[in-house]
């Protein structure tokens, strides 16, 4: 499932030193939030996972498998809320030839969501 254009949809993006940063809006009306959970909805971390890797493939303009996720860490849950933005942030991000590793964070001003350092390969595991 693509939730890019979808649970959430890009507002911008920026580059930085050894990766980058994607602002996201969230989509409170998505469907997903009608099961994740009905009247208290909170965002799925693997959709947080799926959705920065959605944003990498994006970014490099290629199509990317998950390989290995480490340290993933859920600090705080993400409530959709009408506008409610939050920054991917990447960094350490390397290219090889068969892969692609990075380290993501998803945040807003007030809360940091996730952290995890993700690896993908160029092709189907």
């Amino acid at each position: 499932m693509n939730f890019l254009d979808n649970l959430f949809h890009i507002e911008s993006i920026e580059e930085a030193e050894n990766g980058f940063a994607a602002l996201l809006c969230c989509n409170p009306e998505h469907l997903i939030y009608q099961a994740h959970f009905p009247g208290n909805p909170i965002t799925p971390g693997a959709c947080l996972l799926q959705t920065a890797g959605e944003l990498l493939q994006r970014k490099l303009g290629r199509p990317l498998f998950l390989k290995a996720s480490k340290n993933v860490k859920y600090l705080n849950v993400l409530v959709p809320a009408e506008g409610k933005e939050v920054r991917f942030t990447y960094s350490n991000l390397v290219e090889s030839e068969t892969e692609c590793k990075a380290q993501v964070v998803i945040a807003d001003e007030a809360s940091v969501y996730t952290k995890m350092s993700l690896t993908f390969s160029y092709e189907p595991v």
